[in-house]
Formats: structure tokens, C-alpha cells, sequence
């Protein structure tokens, strides 16, 4: 016959107490392994840094005369990812999201970059928006540092950019850090060609990886 072990009320105590530990020791093995492995980058003039998940793509403005030409392919979309057409400046930086996992859906291109925006004065830079349909204007902390945030969307040529800007004037400078998301809508395609939509889902982890790296971003100088 086997025997029922009875447990003293410390005993049990002690049991529950360490499978709580060994389960929180579980879920922070298991968090740490989810984190994705960085990388990091200075701006070619050093006046910046930028701490990204390693897995994105950093991108080569191949021709001066044409802003929208870049490389890899995952740096270019119908409307460009890395140089902003709502504004007029030097992009200093830009990562790409390696859109090939979404390649049979309706995801063109994903990326966060750095501008340096010219002709705006401290004031302007914080208030003077390109877009009129800029909006949701508030302010958020980057590294400590108070930016100036905002919401836009532009479709052209049945594509569609969602885009987060976040500015700061800094040493005489305006700077602006964007993330931009461009889909392709079902106009785009023959309708028996046309992709699936990327789900919420997916958008979010992509612009989760898009915002590690605007958290990574740090002045230098």
C-alpha cells in the first residue's frame, strides 16, 4: 500500500515558496531570452548614437540628386520610409525593418531615421509642421530630453504612410527622429493579385522593433 506524506504547515510554506521562486525564475529566463541582441551606430559627425535591435537594416543613401534611392531594397518604398516628403532636410540615419518575413502581404517598407531639418529656428522646429493633417502634438521624453511628438498620415499612388515624428531643437539645430510604416492598399493590385493585409498583430511587433530603436537614440554633443 502506498503511503499518503503529510506535510506540516511550515513544509508546505516552504514548498509553495519555492516553486514561486523557480516560476519567477522561469519568467525572467524566458523575458531575457525574447530581448533582441543590439547593435549601435554613430552618426557619421558623432553628434549622435543610436542603440538598435541588431536585426534591423541600416540603410546607404546611394544617389545625392534622388532622396528616395536607397539601399538594401527594404530602405525604399512608393512613399519613402527613410527621407520624409513632409519635410525638407538632411537624413543623417536610417534603420529598416527586414520586411522579407512580410513579403506576400500588403507591408511595403518600415524604418526609424534622423534628420537634421533645415531653415527652422528653435521655435519653428517645435511648432511648424509640413503636413496639415499633422496631429495628436504632444510631448514625449527620449533620454531624458523633452520632444516635440506628432502623428501624420499621407496616401499617394494607392499607398498609405502612417508616421510618428518626434523633434527637438539641439545646438542651434532642429532635428527629427521619424518612424514610418507604408502599406499598399487593394487598388494597388489586380484584385486576384492583391496581397493580405498585414494584422494588427504584426504591425505592432513591427513598430515595437522601430521604437527600440528611437529609444536608443542619444546625443553625443
Amino acid at each position: 500500500m502506498s503511503r499518503r506524506i503529510r506535510l506540516s504547515r511550515t513544509g508546505r510554506t516552504l514548498l509553495f515558496t519555492a516553486v514561486a521562486v523557480f516560476a519567477v525564475f522561469l519568467g525572467s529566463s524566458s523575458s531575457r531570452a525574447q530581448k533582441p541582441e543590439l547593435s549601435s551606430v554613430d552618426s557619421k559627425d558623432r553628434i549622435f548614437h543610436v542603440r538598435y535591435p541588431k536585426s534591423l537594416l541600416v540603410c546607404s543613401h546611394l544617389d545625392g540628386e534622388n532622396p528616395d534611392v536607397w539601399s538594401p531594397k527594404e530602405c525604399m518604398a512608393e512613399i519613402p520610409v527613410c527621407d520624409s516628403s513632409g519635410h525638407a532636410g538632411d537624413v543623417l540615419m536610417c534603420l529598416a525593418y527586414p520586411s522579407s518575413e512580410f513579403r506576400a502581404t500588403s507591408l511595403q517598407a518600415a524604418a526609424f531615421s534622423v534628420s537634421r531639418l533645415q531653415n527652422l529656428n528653435a521655435q519653428e522646429c517645435l511648432h511648424k509642421w509640413a503636413r496639415t493633417d499633422t496631429a495628436n502634438i504632444h510631448e514625449e521624453k527620449i533620454g531624458g530630453l523633452a520632444y516635440r511628438a506628432a502623428k501624420s498620415q499621407e496616401t499617394a499612388s494607392s499607398h498609405v504612410a502612417e508616421q510618428s515624428a518626434y523633434r527637438i531643437s539641439h545646438n542651434q539645430a532642429c532635428y527629427e527622429l521619424d518612424v514610418t510604416l507604408v502599406t499598399a492598399t487593394d487598388t494597388a493590385f489586380a484584385v486576384e493579385d492583391a496581397p493580405r493585409k498585414i494584422t494588427s498583430m504584426e504591425r505592432e511587433k513591427i513598430l515595437a522593433l522601430l521604437h527600440q530603436a528611437l529609444a536608443g537614440f542619444h546625443f553625443l554633443k
